[in-house]
């Protein structure tokens, strides 16, 4: 028995080692689950904040969206009620180009060429492999009963590519409308009005007859500044003259604004071009309304507007006096009765002799007058072969002794420079008086205004206006008897006495009338400053 019982010790030892040894494994395979249930507890509750926090903030940023910029969000109309929609007007999401024509489609409009307005495009020479970022489309209607230029520019509009997430990740690119500016024509009265005319657009009440503008062009040049410059332009026929009209419309990136400058025309088919004309850094505009060989320019300086902050006007350069002084003044005076050249050297000596410099706005008058000046003198130093041209264009620049002596070499051309005196109307009448008001002593400025006056109004009212002149002796009567009798091709000795026997003899400084051949009063009739002609002025 005793041996029995030794025997069976060893194994109540292995079963209770085997015992343990479940349990230490079943202890470890429970800490590996309760380890893992743990992770993954914490894992989920990781996922669960970091979840919640991000959707609080998406949330939070539409939010601000919304408020700030509804037409951002407004991708999630797809996926609201109806009653909940957010509202964003049509006009202000972003389209496709084929969109933006086919809208405009449905309202019987046709979109023109469109005009980059990006400098990077711009500098490329608007490569068309480049999208611009921005551009400007002009917009076209047909027009009723009409046979040709039968597109009417009706409106401008200014696009954008869009730089919203949404419409960025797209194929197509998306752009939305910066600004538009509704285009209406000029009023028939304007574009008919001669030039010079002092009749404004914005003041005219002829409303309902309006003439179209039929194209639009960008001024293409790097070295305007600021924004971008176009032109529109139309054409209209009054009677045998061709009038080319427009308008002057400026883009402003800074207040994202398209706004209409100004209006011009003309009948010589010049365009509105930029050019420096003054020595400022920035060009001018230029606009060249002359009519055959009369000068007529318009120039006007870009300036900073002084009521909106970053906006530019067009200010004219005028012959408006800035400051009191007699050569200051009579120069003026000169420019504005169309003495450019006489003016220029004027005011040329005059600057010379100031020991401060003239105002900016004086220079500018100075190349202002300079421009005419040139446009002058060309025409007079050809050599015109119609001796009544070569008067002309004499008489326009002030050289009053070289028109006399074409009058007196020609042979059997007195009629012809008696037409021409005859069809004036009063532009060669206002430059002989202004010229005889600075000098009196100026006989061949003298000469001219007889003749005009004689072809115009007859020998009796030109020999009486010629009594009120200073000055006049039995020579002056003679001399311009001389020359009346070349004019009509003969002389006869009964018209010698009858001139001289109409006139008397004047001892006195009398003033001369001031009145246009026609009868109307043109110039003030005072009489110049005595220290005129001791200044050295007498060459005028």
């Amino acid at each position: 028995m005793d041996k029995h019982s030794r025997k069976l010790k060893p194994k109540a030892a292995r079963t209770h080692q085997s015992h343990a040894d479940a349990r230490k494994r079943i202890a470890k395979k429970s800490e590996k689950q309760s380890r893992w249930r743990s992770w993954l507890l914490s894992t989920l509750a990781w996922s669960i904040l970091l979840g919640s926090s991000g959707v609080i903030i998406a949330f939070g940023w539409i939010s601000i969206l919304f408020i700030m910029n509804p037409e951002q969000v407004s991708w999630l109309n797809e996926y609201l009620p109806e009653e909940a929609k957010i509202p964003v007007s049509k006009k202000d999401i972003p389209k496709t180009l084929a969109e933006i024509e086919l809208s405009l489609k449905k309202q019987n409009r046709i979109v023109g060429e469109s005009l980059a307005l990006d400098a990077a495009v711009n500098q490329k020479n608007n490569q068309k492999s480049q999208k611009p970022n921005l551009f400007l489309l002009p917009i076209f209607q047909k027009r009723n009963n009409c046979q040709s230029d039968c597109q009417e520019l009706v409106e401008l509009r200014v696009y954008q590519r869009s730089k919203e997430m949404e419409f960025q990740l797209q194929s197509e690119t998306h752009y939305h409308l910066v600004t538009q500016l509704a285009i209406s024509g000029l009023t028939k009265s304007f574009v008919e009005a001669p030039v010079g005319k002092n009749i404004l657009e914005s003041e005219n009440q002829d409303k309902n007859s309006k003439l179209p503008f039929t194209q639009i062009t960008a001024f293409n040049d790097s070295q305007l500044s600021p924004g971008f410059w176009f032109y529109l332009k139309g054409e209209h026929k009054q009677e045998d003259t061709a009038i080319v009209y427009g308008q002057i419309i400026h883009y402003n990136p800074l207040l994202r604004s398209l706004q209409q400058m100004l209006s011009w025309k003309n009948t010589n088919g010049q365009l509105p071009k930029w050019q420096q004309v003054t020595g400022s850094n920035t060009k001018e505009l230029l606009i060249d309304q002359t009519l055959d060989v009369e000068p007529y320019f318009q120039v006007y300086q870009v300036k900073e507007g002084k009521l909106v902050k970053n906006s530019v006007l067009l200010e004219p350069i005028t012959l408006k006096s800035v400051f009191e002084d007699f050569g200051y003044q009579k120069s003026l005076l000169l420019a504005r009765n169309g003495l450019w050249t006489p003016a220029h050297a004027w005011l040329t000596s005059l600057q010379k002799q100031r020991k401060q410099p003239f105002s900016d706005a004086v220079k500018a008058q100075i190349d202002f007058i300079h421009l005419h000046s040139q446009f002058t003198k060309i025409q007079a130093d050809k050599n015109w072969a119609s001796p009544s041209q070569q008067v002309l264009t004499d008489l326009i620049d002030g050289r009053w002794e070289q028109a006399l002596q074409v009058l007196t070499t020609s042979t059997n051309n007195g009629q012809e420079i008696s037409n021409l005196l005859k069809s004036d109307r009063g532009r060669l009448w206002n430059r002989s008086t202004v010229a005889l008001r600075l000098n009196p002593a100026r006989r061949a400025a003298l000469a001219w205004a007889y003749l005009i006056l004689t072809v115009q109004r007859g020998e009796e009212r030109a020999n009486s206006w010629l009594q009120g002149q200073p000055n006049i002796s039995d020579d002056t009567i003679l001399y311009l008897q001389d020359l009346l009798a070349k004019l009509n091709g003969k002389v006869t000795s009964d018209h010698q006495s009858q001139i001289i026997g109409r006139l008397q003899k004047i001892t006195g400084a009398m003033q001369f009338s001031g009145m246009t051949p026609t009868g109307e009063r043109s110039l003030n009739s005072k009489s110049p400053p005595l220290d005129y002609q001791r200044r050295g002025y007498n060459h005028y």
